[in-house]
């Protein structure tokens, strides 16, 4: 009891060192895939899709090329967005605090389940008490590993995180408690992590090596024996089970899956370069200094190219290296954290060409296997030389603290980088300064600051890298436009259809191009297209809407807005639509109540809005704020009626007012610009 509690008080203070390094991370701003998944996904604003998340892989994201079946992750974000409802009694459901909370509880449920695991395995080399001990520091030591800041931080990445979660949970049940193998229960966990991330279905390669290396004893060399096919045989066996549930579930992923994210890489080209990515994802692990969220490692498309050959002699090494090390019982600790580092990463590094070569959080879960097997060289090293050489003990003792307290400091500090969208892909530009995307979002950044001509200079930098990048000539667009350079703009904006022609995007930022400039029966032909490749899209949605609100057509807004609230039941803004369809003369203002909340006059503000009577709006707003003088989204309000006024620089005023309030308020920063644009005029 005793030595339980005492590895209990360790664990915690463990727990309580990653917490400290994680502190300054619970607010950071949501990143890259986290805008068409979280922020713009419309159906995790309402809880109750749930049942529709398992049904439908179109609620994953807004973007349909990247709408792939993880059911559980999109169910957490859901959960996540009604929590930060509730934080904020309902004014915003982005809430970074309880999206940061989700993730760093699940990754401090992985680190805790690692202590059990990790017991077994070094048992098996060495039966000692003192093993607790080494699994008590490879906790610590993956806890506080620096590469694994890049998917804590990264909202989206949670599907790395449940995926893992869900590995380490079935195996630390299955080696915990035994007995119940034959009722198959560790299998559940793995199950249900399928529905997270396809790579859950590892779970089975690595229970047939644990079984063969560790439970059996065998050497990896002996599986091309006859001798011990059997061997092997009976592990394969053990792990059926697992493999079949795994691969069943994978199917049905695929089944649900009607879109899939394009790669847009050569198989082949994808394949023979990932020997060398293993270079970098190992020298990452121990030297982390050269983290990139966006990382610019080219492909190896020739023979010519050294890399092929220096990837493919670090692989053979590597491969050796775990052959002779599974030779002995003492070292096949680190064969078998080797094995799982390789088979982990197979789903992301073989012959599945990705949409990115390379990214810093795919070896989140293979980590785990390079943490085992250097505790496990560790455990060698003391049980075979530190036991009768003291100071050596203490020496390397020393050194490993020192090095894993050296990850805990690039920890905190790679949490600052992951603060702001500017501070993230400043640090891309840098680190890796041929990525044109890393230059587009950099470029993004300084477009929502009103920073023009630094914006226009990202953009430039990065057509030089992606000339074709559909997304990049939207944005030039947008910039444009808002620099008074209409024709340019509108150039852009059909480089963009050119080069997106299946994508979503181009249509719609070109058809709030056209009705923002007046054009709005184009607008209305583009926003169709929009939504005959994403009928969900939620922002063509609303300026299909504008635009029927605007041409008066009230037949039309009233299929609009019923069509709308059929997908997305709870949406304010088509509620809203469908108000003023129904009764255009009264355009649906709501009655004042007696007791008006803060809320009621907020709603009250946008009701007048979308009748057309900005002044009213601006009334209801100042009554809102005598109400909560803090009130952000009323300032974005006023600043949206004053833009319809066109008196901009009242509207820049007001949206300053929001952004001061509510530094991360994406959408004030998107109508100040508008307000900066047009005064520019």
């Amino acid at each position: 009891m005793k030595h339980r509690i005492v590895v209990a008080g360790l664990l915690t203070a463990i727990l309580g060192t990653i917490l400290l390094v994680y502190s300054n991370h619970f607010y950071n701003e949501f990143h890259f895939d986290d805008s068409h998944t979280v922020r713009d996904n419309a159906y995790i604003r309402d809880i109750s899709n749930i049942p529709l998340f398992f049904k439908d892989c179109a609620t994953t994201s807004s973007m349909p090329s990247h709408q792939g079946y993880r059911p559980l992750v999109t169910t957490t974000l859901a959960i996540d967005y009604w929590l930060s409802m509730k934080k904020t009694n309902g004014q915003n459901g982005y809430d970074f605090f309880w999206y940061h909370v989700s993730n760093f509880t699940w990754f401090l449920l992985i680190v805790v389940l690692l202590y059990f695991i990790q017991v077994k395995i070094y048992n098996s080399a060495f039966a000692n008490e003192r093993n607790v001990l080494f699994a008590l520091l490879g906790c610590l030591w993956y806890g506080l590993t620096t590469a694994n800041a890049e998917t804590v931080n990264y909202i989206i990445s949670r599907s790395d995180i449940l995926s893992t979660l869900a590995i380490v949970a079935s195996f630390a049940i299955y080696l915990v408690f035994p007995v119940q193998r034959k009722y198959y229960l560790y299998l559940i966990p793995a199950a249900i992590g399928m529905f997270a991330k396809e790579t859950t279905i590892m779970f089975a390669p690595v229970l047939i090596a644990y079984d063969y290396m560790i439970e059996k004893q065998k050497p990896l060399k002996d599986i091309f024996t006859l001798k011990e096919l059997k061997a092997f045989g009976g592990s394969f066996t053990k792990g059926l089970p697992a493999l079949i549930v795994c691969v069943a579930l994978g199917i049905f992923t695929v089944v649900m899956t009607t879109k899939h994210e394009p790669g847009g890489f050569s198989v082949l080209y994808y394949a023979i370069s990932q020997p060398y990515i293993l270079i970098h994802y190992v020298v990452q692990f121990f030297f982390p200094f050269g983290l990139s969220a966006d990382t610019d490692i080219p492909l190896i498309t020739s023979l010519k190219d050294d890399r092929l050959y220096i990837g493919f002699a670090f692989l053979i090494g590597f491969i050796y290296l775990i052959f002779k090390t599974s030779e002995t019982k003492e070292w096949r600790g680190v064969s078998f954290g080797l094995v799982w580092f390789i088979l982990m990463l197979l789903p992301t590094s073989s012959f599945i060409a990705l949409a990115e070569v390379t990214n810093d959080h795919r070896v989140f879960l293979p980590y785990i296997g390079l943490v085992m097997a250097m505790v496990s060289v560790l455990t060698n090293l003391y049980y075979k030389i530190w036991e009768t050489k003291s100071l050596l003990r203490t020496g390397i003792v020393t050194i490993t603290l020192l090095a894993i307290a050296g990850y805990g400091y690039g920890t905190h500090e790679r949490n600052k980088v992951w603060k702001t969208d500017e501070a993230l892909w400043k640090d891309v530009t840098e680190k890796s300064p041929n990525n044109g995307r890393g230059w587009m979002n950099y470029g993004l950044t300084q477009m929502s600051k009103g920073n023009y001509n630094d914006a226009l200079y990202a953009y430039e930098q990065a057509l030089t890298k992606t000339p074709r990048y559909h997304l990049l000539h939207i944005n030039m667009g947008v910039l444009k436009a808002a620099m008074g350079m209409n024709a340019e703009a509108e150039q852009y904006y059909k480089n963009a259809i050119t080069y997106g022609t299946n994508h979503v995007e181009p249509y719609y930022y070109y058809a709030r191009f056209l009705f923002n400039n007046g054009r709005a029966d184009e607008s209305e032909i583009y926003c169709g297209k929009a939504l005959s490749i994403f009928p969900g899209h939620i922002y063509s949605r609303y300026l299909q809407m504008d635009i029927y609100n605007f041409k008066k057509d009230w037949n039309m807004l009233m299929a609009s807005a019923q069509t709308t609230l059929s997908m997305y039941p709870s949406d304010v803004k088509a509620q809203a639509y469908l108000n003023i369809a129904q009764n255009p003369s009264s355009a649906s203002i709501p009655t004042p109540a007696k007791n008006q909340t803060a809320q009621d006059l907020l709603n009250q503000s946008l009701a007048y809005y979308h009748a057309g009577k900005f002044r009213e709006c601006i009334d209801a707003c100042y009554k809102a704020l005598e109400l909560r003088p803090n009130y952000a989204e009323a300032y974005n309000n006023i600043c949206t009626a004053y833009n319809q006024l066109q008196q901009f620089d009242s509207a820049v005023w007001a949206c300053n007012k929001a952004i001061e309030l509510k530094p991360d308020f994406q959408l004030a920063k998107n109508n100040l610009n508008w307000a900066k644009s047009q005064l520019k005029k």
